[in-house]
Parts: structure tokens; C-alpha cells; sequence
């Protein structure tokens, strides 16, 4: 069972690093007692949901948890990541988040969350959301009261993935981040928020204490967040641009400000994959100063707009190689646009061309 062979056990309670420490200060997570690590053949695959919107009104997000069902069934994957928006009512969220969560959890298989802008729209406010979320079974992210609290936002986390043979020694980091919901700053139109300073800071001390860590090499690192940054729009409508899949919104539904926080994986050389949502008729990838920029696929309910067949995003890691493969896989069960990344942007070997 897939969902179990990236998890390796462990006789103590398993430890992740907190999202708001030091790498060297670890707590307990409140999961399922074991600690992530690639499978024998040195994979790891994560599943990205993204925009479900799930409300308690019948019938609109049923079709989403089918969805989800049915690709999780496919994919058996070792992880799942909901890149925010998850769930946008105010009515009983806690019972539709544990619906949601139950998903992957019935599996044996953990998950994470980015909140998206959404997910706090309610009266419910956004720290009680976020309780919500770490107090679920199977969940990955660790309750803020544990965390350095000057940190901006709910759900920036490092999760470091083990090796397949050493269950000790981390190969690759997975960083979440909170793009938070919206800024109270008069006279500008765009009033999606932004990644802060802080959440920065805090990236670039976890990334340098996590290299000096390994011997002044970068683990190799994928990051997940709801809000894409202003670099996709650059990536994407530079001239020549050679983008792998459907850019079909109105461009890219960017934060407010650019806080810099590309410039900042390119100063830590550990993120080469970075995975949003929000725009729910973009689904593609773009690679960018050796960076590949991608949304996930729009897994929502009928409550939201669309014009793509609704799937999900698939990430397949190879050990300690910056080297990983990602594909959609669509609610039919077929999947669309399998690359390298990066050696499809940057081979002219035709085994790296995008298939089917």
C-alpha cells in the first residue's frame, strides 16, 4: 500500500521540526506517530489538493470529496498537501474540515495544510481555524501556541521527508507557508495579502541552519503555499516563455506586494519547486532562475468557478535529488502533462518531453 511505504515506523514518538523554530528544537506532531521517509526504491509521491471550497450545503461539495477520493485511490501516495481554500464555511467548519481530513486519514495517509484567503472569510476567525486544523488526526502542522508567535501567520512549517535507509538522516524539506487572507492598507486595489518579512526571516534561518546541518549542502526543498508570487506573472509572460499545461484566469491573482521571497530560495539554493492555488483555471508550470513555479490542478465543488476538467497536482520526489517528476491527474483518471523537472525545460533530449 503506497500510502504506508513512505512512512517509516518508529519505536519513539516520531518529531518533525516546529514551524516557528530553529531546526535543533523539535517537538511531537500530532499525527501518526511515524516520521515521513522515502520507500525502498527512494520515492516519495505527494498528492497537492488545492481550492475544494467545501461547504455544508448539500450536494456542492460532494462532487470535490469524490474527486479526491478517486485520485487518491489512483495516485496511493505518501503524502497530501491542501494548498488552501479548503474550507469556506462558517456554519460548522470543524466537521467539514474533519470530512476533508478523513479522506487521506481512512488511507493511512498524513497531510498537511497551507491556508488559503478563504479559509478564514467566516465569522470563525483564522488562529481558530488553525486550531482546528492541528487538531485533526493525521495532521502534519503543529499548533501555533508551540511556535515563536512573532512569526506572521498559521501555517509555516517545515516538514523534513527521511531517507529510505537511514530513517534518521533527512534528504529532502518540504516548507509550507502561510500567504495569509487579506491586508487592511487603503487606496490599493489588489487586496489579496502577501507573504511578510518575517515569515522570510524565518524561512532563510530554518534554510541556512538546515545546510549548515548537512555539511553546507542545501537539502533538496519543495515549498507550498495559496497565493502565487509576482514572479509567476514575470515567468510566465517573459518572451519565449515555455509553460507545461493551461494558463486560462485572467493572469495571476498575486499578492498586494512582492516581499521578495523568490530572491530568498534563490539565496538559500534549496527550493526548486514551488506549488500555489488560488487562480482556479491555472494549471501549469513554468521554470524560472532555475526554479519551477507551479499551480496545482483546481480540486473544488460545484460552489466555484471553473473552466478545467477538476484533478489534483502529483509530485514524485526521487532521494536526495533535485531531479522530481510532476503530473495532473484528472477526475477521469487520466493523467495530463508529465515532466522532469527540470530536465524538460532544460534537455533537448526527447525522453524529457512532456507525455501522454
Amino acid at each position: 500500500m503506497a500510502g504506508t511505504l513512505g512512512l517509516a515506523p518508529s519505536a519513539a514518538p516520531s518529531k518533525i521540526l516546529s514551524p516557528c523554530i530553529m531546526v535543533g528544537e523539535q517537538n511531537e506532531f500530532n499525527a501518526t506517530g511515524r516520521k515521513l521517509s522515502f520507500n525502498r526504491e527512494g520515492k516519495f509521491k505527494i498528492v497537492q489538493f488545492t481550492d475544494i471550497h467545501a461547504i455544508e450545503k448539500k450536494g456542492e461539495t460532494d462532487h470535490a470529496y469524490d474527486i479526491m477520493n478517486r485520485i487518491l485511490d489512483i495516485e496511493m501516495p505518501d503524502l497530501v498537501i491542501y494548498t488552501g481554500d479548503v474550507v469556506t464555511t462558517d456554519q460548522n467548519p470543524k466537521a467539514i474540515w474533519e470530512k476533508v481530513a478523513n479522506i487521506p486519514t481512512s488511507r493511512g495517509i498524513p497531510f498537511a495544510v497551507a491556508l488559503g484567503n478563504h479559509d478564514s472569510d467566516g465569522r470563525v476567525p483564522r488562529d481558530k481555524i488553525y486550531e482546528i486544523v492541528t487538531g485533526l488526526k493525521g495532521c502534519l502542522n503543529t499548533p501555533k501556541k508551540e511556535s515563536i508567535e512573532e512569526v506572521y501567520g498559521y501555517s509555516n512549517q517545515v516538514i523534513p521527508i527521511y531517507k529510505s535507509v537511514n530513517p534518521d538522516e533527512k534528504a529532502n524539506i518540504i516548507y509550507l507557508f502561510d500567504s495569509n487572507d487579506y491586508h487592511n492598507l487603503p487606496d490599493i486595489a489588489v487586496k489579496d495579502d502577501w507573504i511578510r518579512s518575517n515569515q522570510i526571516e524565518w524561512y532563510l534561518n530554518q534554510s541556512k541552519a538546515l545546510t549548515k546541518e548537512n555539511m553546507g549542502k542545501p537539502y533538496p526543498a519543495l515549498a507550498f503555499f495559496h497565493i502565487p508570487l509576482h514572479e509567476y506573472r514575470f515567468a510566465a509572460t517573459a518572451p519565449g516563455a515555455k509553460i507545461m499545461g493551461w494558463r486560462l484566469d485572467n493572469g495571476e491573482g498575486v499578492g498586494a506586494y512582492n516581499s521578495g521571497l523568490f530572491s530568498a530560495f534563490l539565496e538559500c539554493g534549496d527550493v526548486k519547486g514551488v506549488f500555489v492555488g488560488h487562480d482556479h483555471d491555472n494549471s501549469y508550470v513554468v521554470h524560472h532562475q532555475g526554479i519551477a513555479l507551479a499551480y496545482g490542478h483546481f480540486s473544488g465543488g460545484l460552489n466555484t468557478y471553473h473552466a478545467l476538467c477538476r484533478g489534483a497536482r502529483v509530485i514524485e520526489l526521487t532521494e536526495s535529488e533535485e531531479v522530481f517528476d510532476t503530473w495532473v491527474r484528472l477526475e477521469t483518471g487520466r493523467y495530463l502533462y508529465r515532466i522532469t523537472v527540470p530536465h524538460t525545460f532544460t534537455s533537448n533530449d526527447p525522453k524529457y518531453r512532456p507525455y501522454p
